[in-house]
């Protein structure tokens, strides 16, 4: 079967974070460590999450549904940066038949909105969901509704006292 958008998907996220820090290469613990807080957070909505070191001959990353439910996501060492981790993130939370469907986009723009706002001291608030919102229209993408709670709006401003 063909995974219609797929091509697309790898354009708009090129044009989004393309020399932003979500592309910065980091150690396979930085990202996994990441993964792990998006799944453990309060708001994380989809199976559980398993993240191993891809094969040392693989080219790519890949989430995978397995027996018991629990998606497998594994890194491949040439892609360790948080826009991977993101992405696979978006497979395991949108499920395995999904491929980069508008279904796969809500959950991608959700993931991006959670893990790009979990340290305190450094919130990106909406500036890299604007950034990929923009360029999935841009290449003809539709993000489609969302199957699970939104995330929460983590987003918003201290308050000084």
């Amino acid at each position: 079967m063909r995974d219609c958008g797929r091509a697309e998907v790898y354009a708009a996220e090129a044009a989004a974070f393309d020399g932003t820090d979500l592309e910065v290469a980091r150690s396979f613990d930085e990202v996994s460590t990441a993964i792990g807080a998006v799944v453990g957070g309060a708001w994380w909505p989809g199976p559980p999450v398993r993240v191993v070191p891809a094969r040392r001959d693989a080219r790519s990353s890949s989430a995978r549904r397995i027996a018991d439910a629990t998606t497998v996501i594994r890194l491949a060492s040439d892609q360790l940066t948080i826009a991977t981790a993101a992405h696979e993130l978006a497979h395991a939370l949108a499920g395995p038949a999904a491929g980069h469907s508008s279904g796969f986009l809500a959950a991608y723009v959700d993931v991006i909105a959670v893990i790009t706002n979990l340290d305190s001291l450094d919130r990106r608030h909406q500036l890299h969901v604007g950034q990929l919102r923009e360029a999935l229209d841009a290449v003809g993408l539709t993000v489609g509704r969302r199957g699970w709670p939104a995330p929460p709006e983590s987003t918003g401003t201290a308050i000084v006292l």
